[in-house]
Parts: C-alpha cells; sequence; structure tokens
C-alpha cells in the first residue's frame, strides 16, 4: 500500500494539492494547525504551523512545515529565494523571532521540510552540516516521499479504516484506471464501505459520525485522487473526473444524512478537499480536450461511426458546460476570486461555442438524455453572454431534430440504451423502429428553449410538426417533488421521486407556452428548488453536476427562469439557474 501512496503523493502539486493534504495528516498526528495555507501571503518560510505532542516522542512542540515539489536537489537546496535553505534561514532571522504566539514560546522548535519526492545524495552532507548548525534553536528534520507515505499509512489508513478488502478494491481500480471502458466499480464499492452507505443510498449500521466520519471522508478524498492521478498518468483525463464527480456528490449525499454539527465539521474539514481535487481534475481534462475546441471537424477521428461519434460530441459538451459552471456558479465573498473564477468561465465557453461551432455532429442527438447536455451548454452559453453562439445552436438542433423525426432517422431514441443504437434507431442507414419513438424529452427542451429564447417561429415549427408529422411520440418532461434531494446526489433521481408532465400538447403560440411556463415557476416547483442543500451552502453547481453524472432530467424550473432573459434582462446573473 504504500508503494501506492508514494506514487500517488509523487503526482502532487505544492500549491492546492499537498499543502491541502498535509493539514489533514497533521491533524491525525494530534497536531493543531495554527492557520491554513494561503496563497499570496509573506510566510517568512513558513508553510504550514501548528502545535502538539510529536507522537514519536511525546515532547510539547511548535512544527514548522516547509513545502516543496519533487526531488531536493542543489538548486532547490541553496538556489535562490525560493530555495529550502533560504526558507529555514528566514524561519529562524525572522519567523521564530515576531511570529511566535505567547504560548508558544520556550516550546521545542521542530521545523519539517516537507517534500514528495527525495532528498539527493549530492545535498546530504550540506544538509547534514545545516542541521548541526540551527540545532541550538531548532530540531530539523525532512519528510520525504517514503516518511509521508508511511504516516499516511499509518495516521490516515489505518487497519480500522482501510480494511484489507478496500486495499484490494483500491488497486485494482488504479490497475484499470486508464481503460476507457473501465465502469470503476471497485471504487464505487470502496466509497461505499467508507461512507458507510448501502447500494441504494441508506445509511448502514453503525452510523459513522463525528471523527469517523471525517476520516471516512478523507479516505474516499485520498482514494479518488489517487484514481484521477493515475487515469491521468494513463492517458485518460475522463475517468479521472468520472470518479471525483462520484467522490464528490456521494460525499455529499452523505453529508445530507448527518446532524447539523457532524456535518459542518466535516464539511469543513474534507469536502473542500474533494472540490478542490475536482477542480483540478477539470483543468486536467480541459487542457486535453481544449485545442481539439478550435479545430474544425476535430471529432471525426474518434467515433467509428455517426452514432458513437454523436455520443462523444454531446458526451464533451455536456462535460465542457459542467466544467464552466463549476467556476460561476459557487459563492465567494472574495471579489478578486470570483473576477478570476469568471475569466475561466469565459475560457470554457469560448472553447464550447468553438466545439459546436466547428462540429457538425454537435448538433444531431443520438439520444434523449442528450437534452441534459444540451441544456447545460445553453446555460453556460448565456450565462457567459453567449447569445447568438446559443441561438444559432438551438436552430441547428431544431431543424436536425425535426427532419430526424420526421425520415425517423438519425434521432434522439427514448431508451438511452446503447445497446439500442446498432439496430432499430435510424443511425444505421434504416428507419428507427416505433418502440424506440415512443417518447421524447428533446422535443419538450427544444420547444422549451425555443419559446424562452424568443425564437417563436422554431417553437411554432415543432408545435406544428408533433402535432401533424410525428403525432405518436409522447412529448415529455419531468419535474421533481420535495424528496429530490434524497436522491439526486446519489442516483437517477427520476425513478425514485418527482412526476412526468405527459403527453405534453404543446399550443401553437410560443407566448401560450411562455404562459405555461411562468405558471411552473409560480408553483412549488421553485420552493423545491429554492430547498437545494447545495444551493444553501453556496453551490448551487452540484445539483447540476449530479445531473449530468446520473443522467437524471434537469428539472425545468432551473431553466425556465431564463424566460424574459432576451427582453431587458441580465442574461448573465446566475440567479437565473438557482435563485439566492
Amino acid at each position: 500500500m504504500k508503494l501506492v501512496i508514494a506514487e500517488f503523493l509523487r503526482t502532487l502539486k505544492e500549491r492546492d494539492e499537498l499543502d491541502r493534504l498535509l493539514p489533514d495528516l497533521l491533524v491525525e498526528m494530534g497536531y493543531v494547525p495554527l492557520a491554513r495555507p494561503q496563497t499570496g501571503n509573506r510566510q517568512f518560510g513558513v508553510d504550514l504551523a501548528v502545535r502538539g505532542k510529536d507522537p514519536r516522542s511525546g515532547i510539547d512542540e511548535l512544527l514548522l512545515a516547509v513545502i516543496k515539489k519533487g526531488d531536493i536537489g542543489r538548486t532547490e537546496w541553496d538556489g535562490g529565494e525560493q530555495s529550502v535553505r533560504q526558507s529555514i534561514n528566514e524561519i529562524l532571522d525572522v519567523y521564530l523571532k515576531s511570529h511566535v504566539e505567547p504560548q508558544d514560546k520556550g516550546k521545542n522548535v521542530h521545523i519539517v521540510v516537507v517534500a514528495n519526492g527525495e532528498l539527493k545524495q549530492v545535498v546530504q552532507a550540506s544538509w547534514c552540516g545545516f542541521t548541526a548548525d540551527v540545532q541550538p534553536r531548532a530540531s530539523l528534520e525532512f519528510w520525504g516521499i517514503d516518511q509521508l507515505a508511511e504516516f499516511i499509512e499509518t495516521y490516515l489508513l489505518d487497519e480500522h479504516v482501510f480494511r484489507d478488502e478496500d486495499r484490494k478494491h483500491l488497486r485494482r481500480a488504479l490497475a484499470l484506471s486508464g481503460d476507457r471502458d473501465y465502469d470503476r466499480r471497485d471504487l464505487h464499492r470502496l466509497f461505499l464501505r467508507t461512507l458507510g452507505l448501502s447500494t441504494s443510498g441508506e445509511l448502514e449500521i453503525p452510523q459513522k459520525s463525528g471523527k469517523a466520519l471525517l476520516k471516512a471522508l478523507r479516505i474516499v478524498s485520498l482514494s479518488a485522487h489517487a484514481f484521477s492521478s493515475w487515469a491521468l498518468a494513463e492517458g485518460d483525463a475522463k475517468q479521472g473526473l468520472i470518479g471525483m464527480e462520484r467522490a464528490l456528490l456521494w460525499s455529499w449525499h452523505r453529508l445530507q444524512l448527518s446532524d447539523d454539527a457532524t456535518s459542518k465539521v466535516a464539511m469543513a474539514e474534507a469536502f473542500g478537499m474533494l472540490w478542490k481535487g475536482y477542480l483540478v481534475a477539470c483543468k486536467n481534462y480541459f487542457e486535453r480536450v481544449q485545442p481539439h475546441c478550435y479545430t474544425e471537424d476535430a471529432l471525426l477521428g474518434y467515433g467509428g461511426d455517426s452514432s458513437e461519434l454523436s455520443v462523444i460530441a454531446f458526451d464533451l459538451v455536456g462535460t465542457l458546460a459542467t466544467i464552466g459552471l463549476s467556476q460561476l456558479l459557487v459563492t465567494s465573498a472574495d471579489e478578486v476570486e470570483f473576477e478570476a473564477r469568471c475569466s475561466h468561465t469565459q475560457i470554457v465557453a469560448n472553447a464550447l461555442a468553438s466545439l459546436i461551432g466547428n462540429n457538425g455532429i454537435c448538433s444531431s442527438p443520438c439520444l434523449d438524455r442528450h437534452s441534459q447536455d444540451i441544456t447545460l451548454a445553453l446555460t453556460l452559453l448565456l450565462l457567459s453572454d453567449h447569445v447568438d453562439d446559443a441561438i444559432n445552436w438551438l436552430k441547428k438542433l431544431v431543424r436536425n431534430v425535426d427532419y430526424s423525426y420526421k425520415a425517423k432517422k438519425y434521432l434522439p431514441i427514448c431508451t438511452d440504451s446503447l445497446d439500442d443504437l446498432p439496430e432499430g434507431s435510424g443511425w444505421n442507414g434504416e428507419q428507427a423502429s416505433e418502440r424506440l419513438m415512443e417518447s421524447s424529452w428533446t422535443l419538450a427542451t427544444l420547444a422549451g428553449w425555443s419559446a424562452i429564447l424568443d425564437q417563436n417561429d422554431r417553437y411554432e415549427l415543432l408545435a406544428k410538426e408533433c402535432s401533424e408529422s410525428y403525432p405518436g411520440i409522447c412529448v415529455q418532461l419531468w419535474h421533481p417533488d420535495e424528496t429530490l434531494y434524497k436522491h439526486l446526489y446519489f442516483s437517477q433521481a427520476q425513478f425514485d421521486c418527482g412526476a412526468s408532465e405527459a403527453p405534453i400538447d404543446l399550443p401553437k403560440c410560443a407566448t401560450a407556452w411562455r404562459t405555461h411556463i411562468e405558471t411552473i415557476l409560480a408553483s412549488e416547483q421553485t420552493a423545491i428548488a429554492e430547498a437545494s442543500p447545495a444551493a444553501n451552502a453556496g453551490m448551487p453547481v452540484l445539483d447540476l453536476i449530479a445531473c449530468r453524472h446520473f443522467s437524471t432530467p434537469i428539472p425545468p424550473v432551473l431553466w425556465y427562469r431564463f424566460v424574459g432573459a432576451l427582453a431587458g434582462n441580465d442574461c448573465s446573473s446566475p440567479d437565473f439557474v438557482v435563485q439566492k
């Protein structure tokens, strides 16, 4: 297991990764952090300060950590202002004289250089000599990759939490992380056991609470981080992103089953690390696909036939949309941070708009569940001021989907089963079977967006053809009930709660459908949306991530709020998606 941990540690960056893991490790070792690492503040050599008893000697001490990435060679040891030696000198000359609190004066000062690498042989002599020189003022120690792995296994992954079966499943998940067809079942089993959840999302007996739950969340976080890092190293950033999404959503689901006090502690201590890990996985994935978004017909080489290409295209569209929304739909009190996230949102939205414009297949959905990807993408485009791109894409979607239902070819089949695509779907050159044309979320979604964005001619075309050209299709939408949040973060929610609005008989006039939309907004559906625990915690994007991850239809009340957006309202406001 130490080898697994060591390989995971080697992949961590100094900022926002290694410095997020170390505080949790030191807390488990019995230390109390004085301050969490913060980027931009003058630290005088100290990246993390904690107080407590050394678990090995029992001595009460002040531990000051200097965090570095990778191996420590000559350059890292003494090669500039950011070198290890310079950092330690700053601690001795400045920090110990001006930053030590009165209660810590007189305690043993323990300076630890922490790195996810090794102390190279070329600096061993210099290290030993320097350690001897500073000994009267402080004890100096190096924690490298092997020492960190040992501490993590001892204090974070002890035998009571990380059992032999869990180790076996983690090893298997890591071994298969580079296989694009791997369904991550071993990782999911580990998550369920660690969080104390049944396969239906209910609490197992006995329930984890307090420190036990906190430790469980840390184990899930570490396991997901390791899987994501392994997958990235194997060249499959998407596998790592999906693994992090599942850890994030199931951990949030588990927190909703806890009492308020336990949830608050666990969320503050561990959920933040999961969210950071998710954002890193998003960044890694986006960096891999971004160049392809700006190349015409770049997706053509990634599918064996048009239906497979459509699946890949809409999966990419939905994923990019949630990556962009994860930057925007998170509450922040820091104006500078918010501006930075808005900038990141624009970068993702630009790539998404270019992807859609450069690849015609992005306007031909082959599965009904692609209606969720369409809604997510339109939401991001509108919130990022890509209104023209959103409208142009909507027009192409309406044109193609209308043709596909008339011709009974290349249509979004209602079963959402990839097994149905090879035969009877209309994507193989023959006409689709009646069974695969029985119902449609896509038609209702496109009609709704057409009415919302004042594309009256597009709406009226769909309303007319639904009545005349393909009347046998049951047009429908799903609306959740108040039990939504018991299921949303764990599995497909539409099978356990809510009701379908079906069959929908679209009125001929778009104005009439907009009136219907406003009726829905005035109903209890808005109260259900505002009861979201994620939105109330300042992270409304979690609801959208959950919908895409588990293929749950996005509740219409969330995107119906764009109605009237082009009639003078601020279309870039997140309040159109989730009200504060």
